[in-house]
Order: structure tokens, then sequence, then C-alpha cells
């Protein structure tokens, strides 16, 4: 009985500390300098050169257009940073530089700077130089105003940068372009990159994780890409076009799955001569259903050409001339992907009725 009580007594003061530890309040010093993970409901993420990044993260997308001219904010932290710069001359430590912009206190800075476990070094040409791997790291705290409200909201700006001296060759003004060009495309077509990452179309160098910047997204969007595609019927060369949308579900990392279903209205063009020995068009058009399933990204090691497992069903609405017979299907099962999934080749199969007149085919797709 004793040995139970004292197990009891230990283990409630084990849960104790471990309770206390989990609920320890942060300290002064992080509720200054760190943004809580919670606040944030926007991630973007800008490439510069050699490297190089900004990071984007806010709490609503208006509060882009409220922060300011971002040249300007690094031209400020910049001067800032002078009197300083003694404390930074080391080239070979990793430096984190936290610069909280948050009125109506005076400015603060934190410096963190530590050296890497190990050395490395470049060798050429007979010289050794001590070479650094790590990149610095700048983050701008601030805070906006909601028009029409006392509320306010937080924003982070980050840097990461090879050497924190390259700084200075960004406060030309391309740091404010680009939140312009992100706050005016944010909203239009996004495709996915090798690296799993999407990337705004119209301006390539803005990713994130899934399209708007959603950091609890679960990668579930909806995608609206045309194609054009050109394949055989019998002996018939038939162009088409598609338009319809495709919504795209699951995990956006490393692992997972992403399952895709998409709707489509496909118009296919035969070329014959009418009665009159004139040449006409005859549209027939087909409504298809698409789903496909696979990785969650494409290993960046993995190269082109690579499958696809989609499955794909389409249905004749409307018919003209006699090419096609009436109620025809058309049965696609895989497809090859080629030049990072702009091209696809799709093994295809028509009939009519229930598996009557059964016709082989090959559909070639280029998406936009």
């Amino acid at each position: 009985m004793k040995t139970n009580i004292y197990f009891l007594m230990l283990f409630m003061s084990i849960t104790g500390i471990a309770y206390a530890q989990e609920n320890k309040p942060a300290a002064n010093e992080d509720r200054i300098f760190d943004v809580p993970a919670n606040e944030i409901n926007k991630r973007f993420f800008i490439a510069l050169d050699k490297g190089d990044k900004m990071q984007i993260e806010l709490v609503d997308m208006k509060d882009l257009a409220r922060i300011g001219n971002i040249d300007s904010l690094l031209k400020i932290f910049l001067k800032d940073l002078t009197p300083l710069k003694d404390s930074l001359a080391d080239e070979l430590t990793v430096k984190r530089i936290d610069y909280v912009m948050e009125p109506p206190a005076a400015k603060k800075i934190r410096i963190r700077q530590e050296r890497p476990s190990g050395k490395s070094f470049l060798i050429q040409q007979n010289d050794v130089a001590a070479l650094k791997l790590e990149q610095d790291t700048v983050h701008f705290i601030g805070v906006v105003v909601v028009p029409g409200t006392k509320t306010i909201h937080r924003y982070r700006i980050s840097f990461f940068v090879n050497h924190l001296e390259d700084l200075v060759n960004y406060a030309d003004g391309r740091l404010q372009a680009r939140l312009v060009s992100l706050r005016e495309n944010v909203n239009s077509n996004w495709v996915r990159g090798d690296k799993g990452m999407m990337h705004i179309k119209k301006d390539y160098t803005i990713s994130s994780s899934v399209p708007g910047g959603s950091i609890y997204a679960h990668g579930d969007y909806l995608a609206f890409a045309p194609t054009v595609a050109i394949q055989n019927y019998k002996n018939y060369f038939v162009p088409s076009f598609s338009v319809g949308t495709t919504m795209i579900t699951g995990t956006m990392g490393s692992s997972g799955r992403t399952h895709e279903i998409g709707a489509y209205w496909e118009p296919n063009f035969f070329f014959g001569k009418n009665s009159e020995g004139k040449v006409k068009t005859y549209r027939n058009d087909f409504l298809t259903l698409a789903y496909g399933t696979g990785p969650g990204r494409k290993g960046v090691e993995k190269k082109e050409p690579y499958l696809q497992y989609v499955f794909s069903v389409s249905y004749l609405i409307h018919r003209s001339g006699d090419y096609l017979e009436k109620h025809t299907f058309r049965a696609g099962i895989g497809r090859m992907s080629l030049f990072e999934g702009k091209t696809k080749i799709e093994p295809v199969l028509y009939f009519h009725e229930f598996f009557k007149g059964v016709t082989p085919g090959m559909r070639l797709i280029q998406s936009f």
C-alpha cells in the first residue's frame, strides 16, 4: 500500500513539473521579438539573388497595402544598424536579427550570433578560405491598424541572405515591386514547381505552400486550366480544346498523396465535305470526368517523363455528322507527362452502347 502511495506521489510530482513546463508563460523577450504562430494566416516566399529569399507573413491579405514601402523600411533598418556594425563584423558567425517597429515605443533590435559547430573551408587555386554555409536571418516585425476599427494586425517580413551585408543591394526598388506584384496577382493562376511549391504564374519568383498563401489549408484548391489536344479517331485527325474545373485535395508536403477530380467540356472538330462538296467543320462535344492520384509532390531527383495515374471517361453530349455513333463513350487510363506536366500523352478507347465498336486512339494534350 505504501509503495502505491509513494508511486502515486512521484507520478503526480513528475506530471506537475511537466505541466508547469508546458504551460510556462513566454519570456518577455519572446513576447517582444516573436509573433505568435496562431496570429499568422498567410505566408509567401519571394526568390531573390543567389539563393537569398524574402518571406512575408500576414494576418490578412489587405494588410500588405498598409505596411508601407518595404524598400524604405529596409533603408531605415540599415541606418539603425550602423552603430552596431562592429558587433557584427565576424563574417563566419550565423546571425539572427529581430527588428521590432511597434509604436508607440521606440524601435527595438535583438541580435543573436553563433558559430557553426564545425568548420568548412573553400580550397581554390591553392588558397584556403573559411566557408560560411548557413544564411543570416533578419525579421521585421510591425503592426498595422485595420481602418475603421481599433484592431491591429501584426506582420513579419523576413530576409534569409547568404551574408548580412548583401541586404544593402536589395534597397533598389525591387522588393516593393515584388510586393505589389503579390498583391495584384495573389488571386490569379498558380502553378506547381518541381520542388512542390506553388508559384504565381504571372510572377514565378513568388511562391507559397498552397495557392493564396494560407498556412492552414491542406492543399485543397480549385484550378481552372484550359487545354488543347489532338487525337486520332479511326483515320481522322481530330483537334479539340477543353475548359472546366479541377479540384485538388490532399497534402502538399514531401509525403502523402494528392487527388484530382475534374469536369470538362470538350468540343472535338472533324473536317469533311458536305453534299455540295465544300469543306465543313463538324463539332462533336464530350463531357469529361477525370480522376487522378499521385504523390504529394514530384521528387526533386525524378526526371521527366513520368507516369500519371489518371482515369477519365467522356460521353458524347452533342453530335454533328456521322463520324461518331450515338451514345459514344471515350475512356482513358493513365497519362505520360512531359515537360513538367504541361504536355501529356493519353491512350484512349472509343466505344458506344456497351463496348460496341471499340476503337483505340491516342491523345496529345497541352495545358497552359
